[in-house]
Parts: C-alpha cells; structure tokens; sequence
C-alpha cells in the first residue's frame, strides 16, 4: 500500500480556509493484485478532516488499472481524476499523482506522443522472461536483490574453491605419501633380491660340497668293494691249497688214538666201515 495525502483548500479574504467534504475513491476495471486476488471495482468513500486534509492507503496501480478520485463527491464542486499510484514507502502527495486518460491510461501530459509501457519485475530472471515476452515495453527490476543472490553465488563459488584447494593439498598429501612408499618397497625390493641372490649362491655351494662328498664316498665304497673282492679272493685261494694238500697226504694203518685192541681195522676205514676224514696240516701260506 501506498499512503497518499490529500489536502483541500478554498479561497477567502487574506488567505486559504480548509475544505470539509467526501473523498470517492475507486479502481478503475477489475484486475488482480499480486497476491492473486481479484479486485472488482468498486468504490470507498473517506472524509476530509476539519483542516481539509486526509491521508489514505491505496494499492500501488499497475498496467491493469488506475484509480479513479472524486473529489468532494456529491457536491456541485464534484471532480473528477484518474492517477496512477506509485509503489512507495513515503508519503506522496495527491498533487503529485500522474493523471491518465480514463479509456488508455496513457498520461495526460503524454496525450499525442508515443505510448512507453513499463512493467515490474522481482528479480533479473523475471524481467529477462517479461522482457522476451513484451519486447516493446521496459521491464524493471530490483537491483538489490539481484545483488544479494549475485553475493550469495559468489560465495558459494568461493567456497567450493576452498574446499578444492583444501582437497587438493590433501591429494598432493598423499600423492606424497605413496611415492614415499613406493619408493620403501622398491628399496625393500632390491634388499630382497640381493638376499635372494645370497641364498642362491649359498645353495650352489652346498650342493658342490655335498657332491664332493658323494663323490669321495662313492670312491670310498668301490675301494671297499675292491678289497673285500680281495680278500675273498685270497681265502678262496688258501681254501684250494688246503683242499690239495689235503688230498695228497698217505694213509698209516696204525690204529688211531681211541681204537680198542684186537680190533682190526681195515685200511683206510673205521670201525664203522666209514672212510674217515683225512687230516692234514696246514702250513701257512
């Protein structure tokens, strides 16, 4: 709402008196506010003080409708405007109302000059869309807020840049920390091998000196072998001479130890009748 003050004089002698009497006011065609609402049109009356003055709030016009004023309605000093009301927080003057024409709300002033339409806008988006769609009109808008929400993205976009150069440094943190491991595991890497190539050598060495040792037990053993073939061969020897000598000794006839007397034995037997075994003296060879 715009407030809007009204004051009426009427002449005397040295000076102004006040003016009592009723103030109609009214809006010219339905239309609706921007709540919504549809306002008819129709009229309220006020009344002028005792000083000839009044102050009431109307709703701000629009390209849909103006008001309608008729002052000190019906009296014969009846009249009648139609002004557009701004949309103001201070008081305006009645005076400084711009009268239109009641048929095209076209400014009296402007009566015969190219019409220049203007329309209102919340935000710079909705002047942009009311501008494409009315490209012969001039579309306003408040700055101030525009602004703020410029502000407001602003430093949004600040913010995420912080929050970018924090994780970042974070990145580079641990782009850091695994170059740092991989430079450990390639250190630990090379420990390894080298200790690989140790034990590899290590082994080659022991098993030289186990096939060393294989090796001489092998000719251990078949030293072995020769001389128990040797020796076996030798006593299969000693075994043949004592068997010859053995078999060349002469019979006695004597009666041997251990023969009764007044047996007779023949030759070569005992008294069993049995061939007994020849013995013989073995000299050592």
């Amino acid at each position: 709402m715009t407030q809007i003050h009204i004051s009426i004089k009427k002449p005397k002698t040295g000076g102004l008196d006040p003016v009592t009497g009723l103030m109609r006011f009214r809006p010219v065609r339905r239309h609706f506010d921007t709540a919504k609402n549809l306002v008819i049109a129709e009229s309220f009356d006020a009344n002028l003080s005792g000083q000839g003055e009044l102050t009431v709030d109307l709703l701000p016009t629009t390209s849909a409708f103006v008001w309608q004023v008729i002052e000190l309605a019906d009296t014969p000093q009846a009249y009648t405007r139609y002004v557009e009301v701004p949309d103001s927080q201070t008081k305006v003057e009645y005076a400084d109302l711009v009268e239109v024409d009641a048929g095209t709300f076209v400014p009296k002033d402007m009566t015969g000059s190219q019409l220049l339409k203007v329309r209102h806008a919340s935000t710079q988006s909705e002047a942009e869309t009311l501008s494409a769609q009315y490209p012969d009109e001039l579309v306003f808008f408040d700055e101030t807020a525009t602004t703020a929400k410029a502000a407001a993205a602003l430093s949004t976009l600040e913010s995420i840049t912080a929050e970018a150069q924090t994780y970042g440094a974070l990145a580079k943190s641990a782009m850091l920390s695994a170059r740092s491991s991989a430079d450990s595991a390639t250190a630990t890497q090379s420990d390894l091998s080298s200790l690989a190539s140790n034990a590899r050598t290590a082994a080659a060495s022991v098993a030289n000196d186990s096939q060393t040792v294989a090796d001489t037990a092998n000719a251990v053993a078949a030293k072995g072998e020769s001389a128990i073939a040797t020796i076996d061969s030798t006593v299969q020897a000693v075994k043949d001479k004592a068997e010859s000598a053995s078999a060349v000794l002469p019979s006695t006839g004597t009666a041997g130890p251990g023969t009764p007397e007044g047996t007779t034995e023949e030759p070569g037997r005992d008294s069993t009748g049995e061939t007994p075994a020849k013995k013989a003296t073995v000299k050592g060879a």
